[in-house]
């Protein structure tokens, strides 16, 4: 009975499961059991769940005129109702099964939609596989086909028996040549990769000393490899680098440091190859034009380290008498007073690190070129008139710079001066408090503060001072006259001497 309920079943799958039902018997004799057992099955093929409404409401009825007649009767009902255990039908089981199932599915959907975008890139890949094997299986049984050069003589000849021909090409056998010696040296390959990063991270660390190191290496690889573009592209990266270095370092210039780190930075920046200039008189070929076409870039770089030395403390003493303009609004002397104790504190130390610095690269240059002239007799009186020429140049400059320093800082203590100091005497000459005498002496005092300022400047050859006195008391309107600064003068050379 069971094999004819199967066999009437089995038309309605799918012809895959069809096969899969008849060729396995195990799967087969199972399946003939199951039926089986449910044709056997009374409580499944029973008709009760039909009739099982109206007995329950028949058996209620009953039970509540039980209870309004005995309670007592009424639990025992009860218990012998919970007693009976209820029997599953065909269609519990039907219902059962459908429940499973739409559990099932919901659990599927909500697995897929979690996994939806890993879904989609697997599926892309294996389109992007299937059409790359589509299209690059005939190319490559194409190019193997080309590289086995079919033989078409006769098959009776002794000299070639095989049929088929395989040609060396060397190209492909040295790119596998090529290619294994970058496998077997990739720890090198990857260091030399990762110099640019590297050398980044020694900038962010402030070892600038090993950043340029990482350039002068990449620069020998460049000149050891000249036919290889990766070493340029590295030597490229190296560059920005070192250049977003340098920009750092003209900004740190442009805070309150100490003496020593100055130093630092301007011997890293004097390593570093600042002016991007090539000699332009190529048809020179003696060895006077090679010294002092280099003797030139070196001037050049000089005067381009001044010019930021000066700019960056320049730009630092300015901002901190920015610092200072809240005091406007409280005490204008007190602002005079503190301005003029910054510049004596800032612009004589920037003055003593410019000659630090500069002075030591002048004298590192002169005994060089004192030395190259011992060597060479013949050139012994050209070199000289040079060295003496470049020394001259380079104290003008010097002057030239400083002086340039000096008069724009010098024109701003002076309007500041002159904007704030006669609203100061005003003020005091219009309290009823303060007498004449305290007024002269709050000015001696401020202008025995502008005498020590000159003083101190007048030992870097600074011509601070004629510019405060031309500014302050030989213009329209003077604001210090001539008597007042000489008889302060005087109180400070007694003091000094």
């Amino acid at each position: 009975m069971s094999d004819i309920l199967l066999d009437t079943l089995k038309s309605g799958l799918e012809p895959e499961l069809i096969k899969y039902l008849e060729s396995d018997t195990q799967l087969r004799q199972s399946s003939e059991k199951y039926l089986q057992d449910l044709l056997i099955n009374d409580e499944l093929l029973s008709t009760e769940v039909f009739t099982t409404t109206s007995i329950s409401s028949a058996t209620s009825r009953d039970g509540d005129n039980n209870n309004n007649n005995n309670n007592n009767n009424n639990n025992i009902n009860n218990h012998n109702n919970n007693g009976v255990e209820k029997k599953i039908t065909l269609t519990e089981e039907i219902a059962e099964l459908d429940r499973q199932q739409r559990e099932i599915n919901i659990k599927l959907a909500s697995l897929t939609n979690e996994n939806r975008e890993l879904i989609i890139d697997i599926s892309n890949d294996l389109h992007h596989i299937t059409d790359n094997i589509d299209v690059d299986y005939n190319k490559e049984i194409d190019s193997m086909l080309k590289v086995l050069d079919i033989q078409t003589s006769s098959s009776s000849s002794s000299i070639h028996p095989n049929k088929f021909q395989i040609s060396i090409n060397e190209k492909l056998t040295n790119a596998i040549k090529i290619n294994n010696s970058i496998l077997s040296n990739i720890d090198s390959v990857l260091d030399i990769l990762e110099l640019p990063t590297l050398c980044k991270l020694c900038i962010l660390q402030g070892n600038y000393q090993e950043s340029l190191e990482i350039s002068m290496l990449t620069q020998a690889l460049i000149i050891r490899f000249p036919k290889l573009s990766i070493f340029q592209k590295i030597q490229n990266q190296v560059e920005h680098e070192l250049r977003m270095m340098v920009k750092g370092l003209i900004k740190l210039l442009n805070t309150n440091l100490k003496q020593n780190n100055i130093l630092k930075i301007f011997q890293i920046l004097n390593k570093l190859d600042i002016v991007n200039t090539t000699s332009s008189s190529t048809n020179l070929s003696s060895t006077f034009s090679i010294k002092s076409n280099s003797t030139n870039k070196q001037q050049q770089k000089d005067k381009l380290l001044k010019i930021i030395f000066l700019n960056a403390r320049y730009k630092f003493i300015t901002d901190e008498i920015s610092n200072l303009k809240p005091l406007i609004k409280f005490n204008k002397l007190t602002y005079l007073k503190r301005f003029i104790e910054v510049y004596r504190e800032f612009i004589f130390n920037s003055l003593s690190i410019y000659y630090a610095i500069f002075n030591s690269s002048t004298a590192s240059t002169t005994t060089s070129t004192t030395t190259s002239t011992t060597t060479s007799t013949t050139t012994s009186t050209t070199t000289s008139t040079t060295t003496s020429t470049t020394t001259s140049t380079t104290t003008s400059e010097d002057d030239l710079l400083i002086n340039q320093f000096i008069r724009s800082l010098a024109n701003q203590l002076s309007s500041s001066l002159i904007e704030y100091l006669p609203e100061i005497i005003q003020t005091k000459q219009d309290d009823e408090f303060d007498s004449d005498i305290d007024l002269q002496g709050q000015k001696d005092g401020l202008i025995l503060q502008i005498i020590y300022l000159c003083k101190s400047l007048a030992k870097f050859n600074a011509d601070f001072e004629s510019v405060i006195r031309w500014n302050l008391c030989y213009i329209d309107n003077p604001l210090i006259t001539e008597e007042d600064w000489e008889r302060n003068l005087i109180k400070v050379k007694k003091f000094r001497y």
